[in-house]
This record gives structure tokens, sequence and C-alpha cells, in this order.
């Protein structure tokens, strides 16, 4: 059962890291776009000079925003990779000392490693959070009260729909619930990734494999 488990987690991890690549494509593309486009500007600007502004091309500009967009799309990558970093053990892990511990106290460094992972996961989904929800006041009812009494026009109305970003003033809530949901699963992933060390951890010191994917060790 526990081998199920961890190929769905597997695929599922895999298929949310790859869907963040869409991200990473996005911000290549805008960024190439605007170097060719500032590119061709200023080439223009070069050869027509003061008459440049009178032809039909004259409105060539970079993209407007690029910042932005970049930085949300690479934004998007990272907190959809968060979850196959995890299972996979692709954060830094520093080993010198590695190979002097033993089996046994390696798994209890990875169990510790894997609770304070999943640690930083919960604190960044709840702060997360309330950059999408207001903060209930002494005399409103929570959230989630809210939510389980049906009462859905209160509850939409404590989402924080002012913030804008500040070149092209889109809506900042939607892109604080889609980093929510990776952190979500990202939160899941490192529960499931402390049990995974926890059942290699009650193996026998001489069972082959621990139980955990190949890390990344740096």
């Amino acid at each position: 059962m526990f081998a199920v488990l961890d190929r769905w987690m597997e695929r599922g991890a895999a298929g949310i890291a790859l869907v963040g690549g869409l991200g990473l494509i996005l911000a290549i593309s805008v960024t190439c776009l605007s170097v060719v486009l500032k590119l061709v500007r200023r080439s223009l600007d070069a050869v027509l000079g003061r008459y440049f502004e009178t032809v039909p091309w004259g409105g060539i500009r970079p993209v407007l925003g690029e910042e932005e967009l970049v930085s949300f799309a690479v934004g998007f990558a990272l907190f959809a990779a968060l979850p196959w970093v995890m299972l996979k053990r692709g954060h830094i892990r520093i080993d010198l000392l590695e190979p002097w511990f033993g089996a046994r106290l390696n798994r209890w460094l990875d169990l510790i490693g894997d609770l304070a992972l999943t640690v930083i996961a919960y604190l960044i989904m709840t702060q997360q959070w309330y950059l999408i929800f207001k903060k209930a006041r002494r005399s409103q009812d929570p959230l989630l009260d809210l939510v389980f009494a049906g009462d859905w026009a209160t509850a939409l109305g404590r989402v924080r729909v002012r913030d804008e970003s500040q070149i092209l003033g889109l809506k900042l809530w939607p892109l604080h619930i889609v980093a929510e949901v990776c952190v979500i699963l990202f939160f899941i992933t490192a529960v499931y990734c402390c049990l995974r060390s926890a059942r290699a951890l009650l193996r026998p010191s001489g069972d082959a494999g621990n139980g955990m994917g190949e890390g990344g060790h740096a």
C-alpha cells in the first residue's frame, strides 16, 4: 500500500512541476521578445532618427511590465517545484560527515530534516493564507465557520481584492491563491516525507535502502 501511495505522490509532484515549467517557458519567451523589441527599436531610432515616430511601426517598445511578468512566471515555477524537490530531496544537504555517522543516525537526521521542512511549509502556508483573506476581527466569525454555514457572500468579502501590481495593475489575489495551492501540496508532500523517513527508521539497520528517493546532495 505504501508503494502505491509513493507512486501516486511521485506522479502528482512530477505533474505539478511540469506545469510549473510552463512558467519558465513564459519567462524566457517574454524576456526574449522584450530584448528583440528593444534592439529593433534602438536600430530604427539610429536609422530613422526623429522620423521614426511618424512611421506605422513607431509604437515598437519593449514588453510593458516585463519585470512583473517574469517575476510572476518564475515565482509560479518555484512554488510548483516545491513538492517535487521535497519528495526527491533536491534541497541542499551538507553530507560531509554522513559516511561517519552510520545508517541509523543518518535516518534520524533525514527525519529531523523532513520535520523541519514540514514546519517551514506550514508557516508559509498560514502566512500565505492571510495574504488572500483578511483576518477576522473580534466581532466577526472565523472564515471556516462562514464557509461551513454556507455564508459565501460574507466569506468572499474577506478576500483581499484591492492589492494590485505596480506596473500592470494586475490583481494579486489570484496569484496568491495559485501560490497557496502549491504550498498546500508542498505541506502534504512534506508530511508524507516525514512518514516515509519514520518508516525507514523503523526498518532493521541491515535493510538495503531506506525507502526514500535519491536526494540531491551538495
